[in-house]
């Protein structure tokens, strides 16, 4: 691969489902983050040659929603935008599709990443356009059947997920204790990032009309593994899966800005990372959590990088049991494993993540003068996708 740098990232922070972000619509939290993006680098916005944005929940909110993001903000508007929708993989996937852009010659400069809000996703009357004669007429809620639900097998990605604790439950340690105890780590790492003020340097600060929201949501650090003992399973009446072990509802976004290293040379930017490659890996639906150990296996094989070599794994926790099986099948030491918490804490604003996670780890990369670092999560539809950077 050319060399492709990330030269600047920057993410609104992370807001529960119908919490302190829950009247700015989806495009508004794109538009922010890229705003906030073009401050921070004092790039000329002409340049940019390509935006590519990831956005997974687009019942109702308008056409080619990453053009509205581009339109709205301080980019020309003629600048070419993409929008792209792979689930929860979507704006890493719009990141590594503006790397191949780069890589082609076709761009020197290109913003990428995605904007989600899950608290204003829509009910939805599918069908109803043919009418009804007589009977009941069932509302469906986009949030579940566009982001959190296998069409293909018909059931919510948690169920999915229970299965994965079928059939490897007995080759790791994937209990419900095992799952809750992740999810209390995470909460507590993620608080005490907060705290230290790890992520101010990354944030875009969101003017909501009644207040400036300039800090994540989410994490409850007092939480006790009696307090998770006590919640009931989501899935199933004996499962392991509770609204504690999975990710959160919310709402975010987060963008980068990649180059050309000889362009951001030129243009006197100081890059904060190097792209060392990417990779990404489909199975059938119901091994989507399985994908992510595949993918990760693969592009550390095809770079030659080990999991000793990897400074800091940032891979969405899509639920405790994923990044458990994950991190118990590569052997990957715990405190490498999402070092300042990770979705089950903040949340996964589905097609935003991809961007918020890039942000984040090439600003840990820098403050923390580590190495190597990978981003990546699992897709709906049984895939997953993974990108290895490299501290510049």
């Amino acid at each position: 691969m050319s060399d492709i740098v990330l030269v600047d990232g920057a993410r609104t922070p992370h807001g529960t489902l119908l919490g302190s972000l829950a009247a700015v619509e989806s495009v508004e939290l794109g538009r922010v983050a890229l705003d906030g993006l073009l401050d921070r680098v004092g790039l000329d916005p002409t340049v940019v040659d390509w935006v590519c944005l990831g956005n997974a929940i687009q019942a109702g909110i308008g056409q080619v929603p990453g053009r509205q993001v581009v339109v709205e903000s301080r980019l020309p508007e003629s600048t070419p935008t993409t929008t792209v929708n792979e689930a929860s993989g979507s704006g890493l996937r719009a990141i590594t599709l503006a790397a191949d852009r780069i890589a082609a010659g076709r761009a020197s400069f290109a913003v990428a990443g995605g904007f989600e809000s899950m608290t204003n996703a829509p009910w939805v009357l599918p069908g109803f356009r043919k009418g009804r004669r007589h009977g009941d007429v069932t509302l469906k809620d986009s949030m579940l059947l566009d982001a959190l639900w296998d069409v293909n097998l018909d059931v919510h990605m948690g169920e999915i997920t229970e299965r994965l604790v079928d059939r490897f439950g007995d080759e790791y340690d994937l209990s419900r204790e095992a799952q809750d105890a992740y999810a209390l780590e995470s909460h507590r790492r993620a608080a005490e990032a907060i705290d230290q003020g790890r992520f101010d340097a990354e944030l875009v600060p969101v003017d909501t009309g009644r207040e400036v929201v300039d800090r994540d949501e989410g994490p409850r650090p007092d939480s006790t593994m009696e307090d998770l003992a006590r919640l009931a399973p989501a899935f199933r009446p004996d499962g392991t899966i509770t609204p504690a072990n999975a990710s959160k509802l919310s709402d975010g976004a987060g963008v980068v800005l990649l180059a050309d290293a000889d362009a951001a040379a030129d243009a006197g930017l100081e890059p904060m990372a190097h792209l060392v490659d990417y990779d990404f890996v489909y199975r059938a639906p119901d091994e989507f959590n399985e994908a992510v150990g595949d993918v990760t296996e693969r592009l550390l094989d095809s770079t030659g990088v080990t999991v000793d070599d990897v400074d800091a794994f940032w891979v969405n926790e899509a639920f405790a049991a994923q990044s458990t099986y994950v991190q118990q099948r590569l052997d990957i030491p715990r405190e490498k494993m999402n070092p300042c918490g990770g979705a089950v804490a903040f949340g996964h604003p589905i097609g935003a993540s991809g961007g918020m996670l890039a942000t984040s780890l090439a600003y840990q990369l820098v403050a923390d003068d580590l190495d190597y670092g990978l981003v990546g999560m699992s897709l709906g539809g049984g895939g997953a996708v993974m990108s290895l950077w490299q501290r510049a």
